[in-house]
This record gives structure tokens, C-alpha cells and sequence, in this order.
């Protein structure tokens, strides 16, 4: 008894995977009868136009504008003592730098004359 109904449930999954696939198959047929009566209404039909290229440009640049506004209104904005401060503390660095890597090339380049003289 518990044969036939492994049997019988064998059965009925065989069925559902029949029809699975056969169904399966008819939507794929019936999609593409459907893609190919799409390519031919299209050819039928007018594309809306496009909007003219000044109009375009124009909103274009509006919406930047707008966007750069909204942007330079986060930005935080550091009074005259301080930016006097930051940019003089930026030239002294610059000027230490400029110093140190003047010295350095003046050794590299005395050390390469010496090490030449002695051959």
C-alpha cells in the first residue's frame, strides 16, 4: 500500500513538472510573438521630441547654480585673523622645506663630486 502511494506521488510530481515545463514553453513563445509585434508598432508611432538644446542647457545650468549655492552655504568660512595665521604658518613651513631639501641636494651633489674626484 505505501508503494503505491510513493507510486502515485511519484506520478503527480512527473505531472507538475510536465505541465511546468510546458507552460514554460508557451510563455516563451508568447513572448516572443509579443516582442515581435512591439518592433513593428514601434516603427508606427512618432518619438516625442526632444526638448530644444538651449532649454536643455539652460536648466542645466540653473540646477548647478542651485546646487553650488546650497554648497557654499556649508561651507565654513574662518574670519581674518585666522586665515592670516594658517597662510603664515603655510610660508614658514614652505620656507623650512625649501632649506632642508636645498642642504640635501648640496650634500648629494658634493658627496657625487668627491666619490668622481677620486678615480
Amino acid at each position: 500500500m505505501a508503494d503505491n502511494e510513493n507510486l502515485n506521488s511519484e506520478n503527480k510530481v512527473e505531472e507538475n513538472v510536465t505541465t511546468d515545463v510546458a507552460s514554460t514553453e508557451k510563455t516563451e513563445v508568447a513572448a516572443k510573438d509579443n516582442g515581435k509585434k512591439a518592433k513593428t508598432e514601434d516603427k508606427g508611432k512618432k518619438k516625442p521630441a526632444k526638448e530644444k538644446f538651449f532649454k536643455r542647457v539652460g536648466a542645466s545650468l540653473k540646477r548647478f547654480w542651485k546646487m553650488m549655492k546650497s554648497e557654499l552655504k556649508k561651507v565654513v568660512w574662518y574670519s581674518r585673523k585666522q586665515t592670516f595665521t594658517s597662510t603664515l604658518l603655510v610660508l614658514v613651513v614652505m620656507a623650512i622645506s625649501a632649506v632642508v631639501i636645498g642642504l640635501v641636494d648640496l650634500g648629494l651633489s658634493k658627496g657625487l663630486e668627491f666619490i668622481t674626484n677620486l678615480f
